[in-house]
């Protein structure tokens, strides 16, 4: 596993997820993320081996790699890290576009009248309405990935868009921030415990708390190879554990049939 030394003059950030804290660090052209609650970066990097083995291009995901962490103070920890995606553009989450325009995404997702397709409908009006962009078949896939890895931390500070300062241009940030998924939260789910029971306490965000509902947005083609996915899981040479069980237990759930490619070639 990659060694990745922490440099004392390095800023700790405290990075806050729906469960709490996490630590990282920006060093250079790379961003460095400690494990917290379990195995936050093992899914992190499987997550993107997922993507990987699909349609997306490379500049649509951000690939992770795992690391030890070796800290100033000697102590040393596991985590993951990913290169930097935003070059010159600018970062803004989805609440912070909503909050630069003197609103807020509550008044839509708090609304209890609202069905889950006219929640996510009212805000990708918002969103093409400050942005220009339509951003609905990118996040009903990202939404139908996160269901695939029971993403439970996609709320509206985890998807981000970039913006061009000097075109004046929009884009959807490319897919991140995977690491409280396939039950990665040793915390909340247990070692010892079944899967079946496990992924059933899983919830959702952020249009509902049922992953089937949000993955139902998505009317898209299929993006997974799966044959492709399969050769990659058996011949990896990164033990996954238990991440690798949830996503196999996921992967024959007949529920995300449709976003996987069949009898595809397995050469990359």
């Amino acid at each position: 596993m990659e060694i990745i030394k922490i440099p004392k003059e390095a800023v700790r950030i405290i990075s806050t997820s729906s469960k709490g804290d996490q630590s990282k660090w920006h060093d250079g052209d790379k961003w460095i993320k400690q494990n917290t609650r379990g195995y936050e970066g093992l899914a992190e990097v499987l997550a993107s081996l997922i993507l990987s083995c699909s349609t997306l291009t490379k500049q649509q995901y951000v690939t992770y790699k795992p690391c030890k962490i070796l800290l100033p103070t000697g102590e040393t920890s596991i985590g993951c890290y990913s290169y930097d995606f935003r070059g010159k553009l600018q970062e803004v989450t989805l609440e912070r576009l909503f909050e630069a325009n003197f609103t807020s995404t509550d008044s839509i997702l708090n609304d209890k009248a609202l069905s889950t397709k006219e929640k996510f409908e009212q805000l990708m009006q918002r969103i093409e309405a400050f942005t220009g962009l339509d951003a609905r078949d990118e996040i009903t896939r990202l939404l139908a990935f996160d269901a695939l890895i029971l993403n439970e931390d996609r709320h509206t500070n985890n998807i981000l868009f970039l913006y061009d300062p000097v075109e004046k241009t929009w884009q959807i940030a490319p897919i991140f921030d995977n690491g409280l998924s396939l039950l990665s939260d040793e915390k909340d789910y247990a070692p010892n415990k079944p899967l079946t029971i496990l992924i059933r306490k899983v919830k959702a965000k952020p249009f509902n708390s049922s992953f089937s509902r949000q993955l139902a947005l998505y009317k898209g083609p299929a993006f997974i190879d799966k044959t492709k996915l399969l050769h990659h899981l058996e011949t990896t040479d990164i033990d996954f554990g238990r991440a690798k069980q949830v996503l196999l237990s996921q992967m024959n759930d007949t529920n995300f049939a449709h976003l996987f490619l069949e009898g595809s070639d397995t050469d990359d």
